[in-house]
């Protein structure tokens, strides 16, 4: 329970579900039982803080100028303000990515208080604007999985992402193909041409490839029918910003983790191997015992720090301190 009895409202720049707001912002909202409101462009903000009279307003990825409307009004007000930040990187590579960090640097100015998903993204933050911050993770999103203790010699390999991330499949795929290891590979993205022919052009001897498009239930069934998920990383300022909800996830389904080494996300590296995706892969044949303890003990560190409960807590707290 929120001390006092606060009126919060958590608003949203789009009626789309967007992966950065869904597990930040869209599911504690809904945990916590607060209303949640769309700010277009067009919104008379005047009108929202008169009909909804908030203490304190919460903020997901900002991608329109109203939203920042609403929060210098709500300054003026004396309503209290949280900002949430995910993908803040400040090297700009595109016109996109230019207005939307503009975005962000205008509203965290006029907040008083900002959550990042990791320790990595709030110290960038604060190295590049001096502002302070809050970390509160993303929650899981799926439901997990029977773990299975059964040695399974042709194990299934899963890869999930979004078309960000595309260039780290290819890395991990090489990893494995210079191995010289025969996988089967589930891929589950969103399907491009452009994908199509990356992969064409690389001829895997070695590997056999099973693209799927995204949808939340054909990435469950196949996880389900996986025993690995293999996450290859780039260590590069765009990546080292991201949440950590795709690892977070692998581990909630119940399954073998083979991550590359990075200096982000490291609290989460003993319940996962690290290093090269091809030796993790051969290790998993080596290790078998080791591998389900590292299954379990991920499995549970994750339903117990990411949980949507644990979440809604975590939230709980800081808006206690408002």
């Amino acid at each position: 329970m929120v001390k006092n009895l606060k009126k919060i409202i958590w608003v949203f720049s789009t009626e789309l579900q967007i992966p950065s707001d869904l597990a930040g912002c869209i599911l504690p909202a809904n945990y916590l039982k607060i209303p949640k409101i769309i700010i277009k462009q067009d919104t008379n903000i005047n009108k929202i803080l008169d009909s909804n009279k908030p203490d304190v307003i919460i903020f997901g990825k900002c991608l329109n100028s109203n939203t920042i409307n609403l929060a210098k009004e709500a300054k003026k007000r004396n309503i209290k303000t949280i900002s949430c930040f995910n993908d803040w990187h400040f090297k700009a590579e595109t016109t996109k990515q230019e207005k939307q960090f503009y975005l962000n640097n205008i509203l965290a100015q006029n907040t008083d208080h900002i959550v990042v998903k990791s320790l990595e993204a709030g110290i960038t933050i604060k190295k590049n604007t001096g502002f302070s911050f809050n970390v509160i993770g993303d929650c899981l999103r799926y439901n997990s999985f029977e773990i299975s203790t059964t040695y399974i010699k042709d194990p299934k390999l899963l890869w999930f992402g979004s078309s960000s991330n595309h260039d780290t499949l290819l890395m991990g795929l090489n990893e494995i193909e210079k191995l010289k290891i025969v996988s089967k590979i589930f891929i589950v993205t969103n399907i491009s041409q452009k994908l199509i022919d990356k992969l064409k052009s690389n001829y895997y001897k070695y590997i056999k490839l099973s693209l799927i498009s995204f949808s939340e239930i054909n990435l469950i069934n196949v996880a389900k029918a996986s025993s690995i998920i293999i996450m290859p990383l780039i260590e590069d300022h765009i990546r080292f910003v991201k949440s950590s909800n795709r690892i977070v996830d692998s581990l909630n389904f119940g399954k073998f983790v083979i991550k590359s080494k990075t200096t982000y996300h490291t609290e989460l590296d003993e319940y996962c191997y690290v290093g090269n995706i091809g030796e993790g892969i051969n290790w998993y044949f080596d290790n078998y015992d080791k591998v389900i303890e590292k299954i379990k003990n991920g499995k549970n560190f994750v339903q117990n720090n990411y949980s949507l409960e644990s979440i809604g807590n975590q939230w709980l707290k800081l808006l206690n301190t408002i």
